[in-house]
């Protein structure tokens, strides 16, 4: 009979948690009842017996299941019990090691009831997961030691413990009956209920009607060429999502925190981003009031949380946000933007397009397993661009495609939603016009959504949102910097001081005009 394995602690040779008789009888369930045993090899692994001959046993058992016979002209699974068991481990060698021939009979003879077989399986899982625990503990112990960076060892720690925690999430196949029976109880509930399938709402009252809002398990890819505005729009929608009581998590690799709180500010108190950042407010004041009523509603209303580390890799996203999670909930996470980030391979020979692969993997994976929307943002290839000059036009008019994606293919793979922020200029007049694409949608309708650009305030715009604010939109124009992310609206009238959604309007604001 085999000895049991001993886990060295700090001080003392100490027995793992384990049962024996646990593992014995669910052995016995799976010789003698044929109706089981196929479920209960599923839900368990070699790894999950503390004997060395439990396992070795289990082992065989699963070889045998996964072997099958002629029955006519059907091939069934060969049956696990004494004969089948025995014959395995005699043709591997392994009968002596396992307690020979008279341990397989007594398992077979045993008189546990095969109808409490979960609850022995319950007791096998749970000494199994304690068991890992405790040897994730000694291994973040040796790293403790020597490890540089505190950072790693906790990175480490949390990325082990999940992955533990995620062990059993399988659950195997599920009988449509029952899921439809399931399913028509939530469908039910929603017609009594709209409110209760509607994600989180971005504030684009359209783009949210065809998506029903941005849903858990979701990555949502927005693209566009450098300057069209693809990091005012998810800032706009973090601003959105933020103020209806949302936890954002936002990892910006191309600008700081201190500019995207500058953007913010500028959006929500109407103060041209460029006196805010020269310090030359033409309000002196007055614009002064607007900005600290501005700061107000993000201090007092709004949980937002800012990374901007610009050597993020997908794992670090992963083990702060399950520890943002853990601490004060979390219901998006924005990436700005894919080809800035580092993969966490460190296989320089991979290449670029396998990199980027990885990353958009991990974040759809983050995305399913902490359950929120990941907004993750993506340049575009010049080849729109190539395409309207070789048709003899060089105003960026025409669409992009999912082929434009930059650097992989799999970013269109993976994402559940993928948008672009298109930009149309009128060579003759100079004026813009902005349109959000959604160019995939997985569970839903494709489309081609108008917005406008307030270009000295860095806020994206449709016509719900004009209409909400009395707001005339003539047309866009490009900016005399030639930036063309600083195009705005043009013969705008507001109305009213301070609008419901927390952004300062006043009676000064009715025109935003086009000097920069």
């Amino acid at each position: 009979m085999p000895v049991n394995k001993e886990q060295t602690n700090a001080n003392a040779l100490v027995t793992m948690p384990n049962s024996v008789e646990a593992e014995q009888n669910i052995l016995f369930c799976i010789m003698r009842s044929p109706d089981l045993q196929l479920d209960i090899l599923a839900q368990l692994r070699e790894d999950d017996f503390y004997q060395p001959n439990h396992a070795i046993i289990f082992a065989a058992m699963k070889e045998i299941s996964l072997r099958s016979h002629k029955v006519g002209e059907d091939s069934m699974a060969n049956s696990v019990n004494f004969t089948t068991v025995v014959d395995c481990l005699r043709r591997r060698g392994k009968l002596a090691q396992v307690g020979d021939i008279d341990y397989i009979l007594r398992l077979n003879e045993m008189l546990p009831s095969a109808a409490n077989y979960d609850e022995y399986l319950s007791i096998v899982k749970r000494a199994s997961a304690m068991r890992k625990l405790i040897n994730i503990c000694g291994k973040i112990t040796q790293k403790a030691y020597s490890a540089d960076k505190s950072e790693d060892v906790i990175t480490y720690a949390e990325e082990e413990i999940f992955r533990l925690s995620q062990h059993d999430s399988n659950s195997g196949l599920s009988s449509f009956a029952d899921e439809t029976a399931r399913t028509m109880v939530r469908i039910n509930q929603r017609y009594i209920n709209p409110d209760l399938c509607r994600g989180i709402q971005t504030g684009f009252k359209r783009f949210d009607s065809m998506t029903n809002g941005l849903h858990g398990g979701e990555l949502i890819v927005l693209a566009a060429r450098p300057g069209v505005g693809k990091s005012t729009m998810a800032m706009n929608i973090v601003e959105n999502v933020a103020k209806l009581g949302k936890t954002v998590a936002v990892y910006s690799l191309e600008m700081s925190n201190e500019q995207l709180v500058e953007r913010m500010l500028s959006s929500m108190s109407t103060v041209p981003l460029k006196y805010i950042k020269n310090g030359q407010l033409p309000g002196g004041e007055s614009d002064l009031a607007k900005l600290r009523i501005a700061q107000e509603v993000i201090c007092s209303s709004m949980r937002l949380y800012g990374n901007d580390y610009a050597n993020i890799r997908p794992s670090e996203i992963s083990s702060q946000c399950r520890r943002l999670k853990a601490q004060h909930g979390l219901d998006l996470i924005v990436v700005d933007y894919i080809q800035l980030m580092n993969s966490d391979s460190k296989d320089a020979s991979q290449g670029r397009q396998n990199e980027v692969a990885s990353i958009t993997r991990n974040l759809k994976l983050i995305a399913k397993e902490l359950n929120v929307p990941v907004i993750a943002l993506s340049q575009l290839k010049r080849d729109a661009e190539i395409r309207n000059i070789k048709d003899g036009k060089s105003s960026g008019g025409g669409e992009p495609v999912l082929s434009d994606l930059r650097e992989s293919g799999a970013i269109e793979q993976d994402a559940d939603i993928v948008l672009f922020i298109h930009k149309e200029t009128d060579s003759q007049t100079g004026s813009t016009k902005h349109s959000l694409i959604v160019a995939k949608h997985r569970n839903g309708e494709l489309g081609n959504i108008p917005i406008y650009m307030l270009g000295k305030i860095v806020r994206f715009v449709d016509d719900d949102y004009l209409n909400q604010h009395n707001i005339r939109a003539a047309q866009t124009a490009e900016s005399g910097d030639g930036n063309s992310d600083e195009s705005d609206v043009e013969n705008m009238s507001f109305g009213g001081e301070e609008s419901g959604d927390g952004t300062f309007i006043g009676a000064e604001d009715a025109e935003i005009s086009n000097e920069e």
